[in-house]
């Protein structure tokens, strides 16, 4: 194996050292100054307003959600007064008045969701300070 190595130092050794030419260091420093300055990135968000606003919707309705059909005792529509929709024939009773939610249902959307708007902020400051290196 050494004497694999002993025939580059002889190749090495016969093809001698090349040396830039003395205005090397200027014609760098000129292709330098002449290369296009890039225009910076601009931010995008990665989620977009319109996004964040389906979100809050969708949150929104979620919580509404619960808070209308948790118990039919207690749920908000029970308060509201919806006989002014009836009309002649058409009675509109809530489709969905003897559904509720299991109190470890509850427990778990809520949890998910406080989850959820703690761990924005957080992964948000990650990205930033990673970016901002």
């Amino acid at each position: 194996m050494e004497e694999r190595f002993n025939d580059m130092e002889h190749l090495v050794k016969e093809a001698g050292l090349n040396h830039p030419s003395s205005s090397f260091s200027q014609n760098v420093m000129s292709q330098i100054k002449t290369m296009a300055v890039q225009k910076p990135i601009v931010y995008k968000p990665l989620i977009s307003k319109k996004a964040w606003i389906i979100i809050t919707a969708v949150l929104l309705g979620l919580v509404l959600v619960v808070a209308f059909l948790s118990d039919p005792k207690t749920s908000v529509l029970n308060t509201i007064d919806l006989s002014f929709l009836s009309f002649k024939n058409i009675n509109l009773n809530n489709p969905l008045s003897g559904f509720t939610f299991h109190k470890t249902t509850l427990y778990g959307i809520l949890f998910l969701t406080a989850l959820f708007f703690i761990q924005i902020p957080i992964l948000k400051r990650r990205i930033d300070r990673s970016f901002s290196v």
